[in-house]
């Protein structure tokens, strides 16, 4: 078992605690593989912001031709022709939009390694101004209204609030930018109330965080036989039999 004491702490591991301690070692000690959406924003990062150049690949991704061409091209992005046409729209849109522009203005994804709870962490935010920090989002809807529900689920009023720690800052912003034409974007602040909410939520995990390794184990959901029952005031209709499967 590796020291975990000795590995900087990121906003995904805490996160993963938020879901068991079994969530939490195993997003420590393995390697992951990004998702499609995952290659798609970081193609958008890298064009926003200039920090790597953005290629794209006419054939089938598999076979000699692919591996030679990657092989080519070691310290670029290789998108397909579809994602490319994406990657580009969404970075153009980010660049056209006057409020987005105006949060995306700064230190661009520059790691920071700090102290939180006696503890090595690490964050990247986005973009580091002078008193703000900004997480550049992809997303399927950048609607105000679903985007909010997206973010209380992957939990970024807390993403936001460690992000604020490490830079030392009390502002917060996430631009989002939808995945699909016409490309439109939103820019969010992160209330205080919200971040207030998120030190909570990083405070919770990282007391579990702690706890788990200190007893050297790392359990799942639960540790016995859980009861699997229906509410009592729940209506169940299970249609007609005779048009069962």
């Amino acid at each position: 078992m590796p020291d975990l004491t000795q590995l900087p702490i990121r906003f995904s591991h805490l996160r993963a605690y938020g879901r068991s301690g079994a969530h939490g070692y195993h997003a420590r000690t393995s390697a992951w593989e990004p998702t499609k959406p995952m290659l798609l924003g970081t193609a958008v990062h890298a064009l926003a912001f200039g920090t790597r150049k953005v290629i794209a690949y006419e054939g089938t991704r598999r076979g000699k031709a692919w591996d030679a061409f990657k092989l080519e091209h070691p310290d670029e992005h290789i998108l397909s022709m579809g994602e490319n046409y994406h990657a580009r729209n969404m970075a153009d849109a980010l660049l056209k939009s006057k409020l987005a522009v105006q949060v995306l203005e700064g230190v661009a994804e520059t790691t920071i390694e700090f102290q939180w709870f006696g503890r090595k962490c690490r964050a990247t935010p986005d973009v580091k101004g002078n008193s703000f920090v900004t997480d550049l989002k992809t997303a399927k809807s950048a609607d105000p209204a679903q985007f909010q529900w997206a973010s209380l689920r992957m939990a970024y009023h807390a993403q936001m609030k460690m992000q604020c720690i490490a830079a030392g800052v009390d502002v917060a912003h996430v631009v989002c930018v939808e995945s699909v034409e016409p490309y439109p974007v939103t820019v969010f602040r992160v209330t205080d109330e919200a971040l207030t909410e998120g030190e909570k939520l990083l405070t919770l995990w990282m007391e579990r965080l702690i706890n788990c390794e200190k007893a050297d184990c790392f359990p799942p959901y639960v540790e016995c036989i859980v009861p699997l029952d229906v509410p009592k005031d729940l209506d169940l209709d299970y249609g007609d039999d005779d048009a069962a499967d």
